[in-house]
């Protein structure tokens, strides 16, 4: 199992964000980017109050890191460590899975950290009954299937994530078919046996959500014989972007992140696990160009606010859709704008560090 500190940690005082190009695989040279947003999400950064433009911010921690050592790096893998266990975890609850936080946090500690971990559990452990008033308390099924399910749902998500961290973030791979297929296999490994994990979807599915009190609302998913299609055009779009990026100089990370988030949701390619799917490629697409995750689905609304903004542009989706031209969609705009403002602790953190590092060195 891969150790996601020390990986990290090596390549941190390269540079964090890493902003290494996807043509050349592990031993990629490095590409200065300038953070450029777009009109729209300039105009929400202002409403945010950041102590400094996001752009100022993502600039100023990546040369900071790269005056870094260790006791540095430390500082900053425990905040990126609890944000991505606190990803997880909203991940899930925005999905009725997995279980609560401290128990979610004991299991992808030990992930993250190369330490293997078990989802079965005694009866007579503590914890048991933790888990099971978790379950109950959610309104899923308490009895011991239900515990490891729930346990299982934390272990195959932080793998997931891992995964794709290591082969996007420090691995520097360009992305494939193949990877998207590898990293669902892992995150629905044993989950659910009516879903093949790791192949695209032969059959006709639908989404169906609701506010508490509320009459369901549901709609139908792309065709499956469309998925194929659209995942190999999303795929080849993203890479296009990416590289295209690398030789202007410009990237706008949260557009970038919200339009392939928001893309992966609409084809809806898998028969479950499409949600966890598509917040592991938005965040792994911000981990690598801004150096930082976004964090929603655990407190108060944040998971009705989302769904209700991706349900929003689902309209605009099926509007523009074969009648507008990929990159001049806009489906994805109002997204950007919400994860760019759900971002606001983790910049404001980022912020803090750099400017703490970059005055002790002034004062040294």
């Amino acid at each position: 199992m891969q150790d996601l500190s020390a990986n990290i940690g090596k390549e941190f005082i390269s540079g964090w964000p890493t902003w290494r190009s996807i043509r050349s695989g592990p031993s990629a040279p490095q590409v200065h980017f300038q953070i450029t947003l777009a009109d729209r999400l300039r105009d929400e950064a202002n409403k945010l109050h950041l102590p400094a433009d996001p752009a100022a911010i993502i600039t100023q921690a990546r040369r900071e890191s790269q005056r870094g050592d260790a006791t540095t790096f430390a500082d900053v893998w425990n905040e990126l460590e609890t944000a991505l266990i606190t990803l997880v975890y909203g991940s899930n609850m925005i999905e009725s899975a997995g279980t609560n936080l401290r128990i979610t946090t004991k299991l992808c500690q030990n992930i993250f950290r190369g330490i293997p971990v078990t989802v079965s559990t005694d009866e007579r452990d503590p914890a048991y009954q933790e888990h099971l008033e978790t379950l109950i308390k959610t309104n899923r099924k308490g009895d011991k299937s239900s515990v490891i399910l729930s346990r299982k749902e934390v272990v195959t998500h932080a793998k997931a994530l891992n995964f794709a961290i290591d082969h996007i973030v420090l691995g520097n791979m360009a992305w494939s078919e193949d990877f998207i297929l590898q990293t669902h296999k892992i995150l629905y490994d044993g989950i659910d046996e009516d879903v093949v994990a790791g192949k695209y979807r032969d059959h006709e599915v639908g989404v169906c959500y609701s506010k508490p009190g509320e009459k369901k609302k549901s709609r139908m998913c792309m065709r499956a014989s469309a998925v194929p299609r659209y995942m190999k055009e999303m795929i080849e779009h993203l890479n296009e972007d990416i590289v295209n990026a690398e030789t202007s100089g410009e990237i706008d990370p949260y557009t970038l992140a919200a339009r392939y988030h928001h893309q992966f949701v609409m084809i809806h390619p898998f028969g479950d696990g499409n949600g966890r799917m598509s917040r592991i490629i938005l965040n792994v697409l911000l981990l690598k160009y801004a150096g930082h995750v976004t964090l929603f689905g655990s407190e108060g609304d944040e998971k009705d606010d989302y769904l209700a903004v991706v349900g929003r542009g689902g309209k605009i989706f099926a509007s523009e859709d074969m009648e507008v031209d990929f990159h001049e969609q806009t489906s994805h705009f109002e997204f950007a704008k919400f994860i760019l403002t759900k971002s606001k602790a983790n910049l404001e953190q980022m912020w803090t560090w750099a400017v703490r590092k970059r005055d002790k060195k002034t004062t040294d």
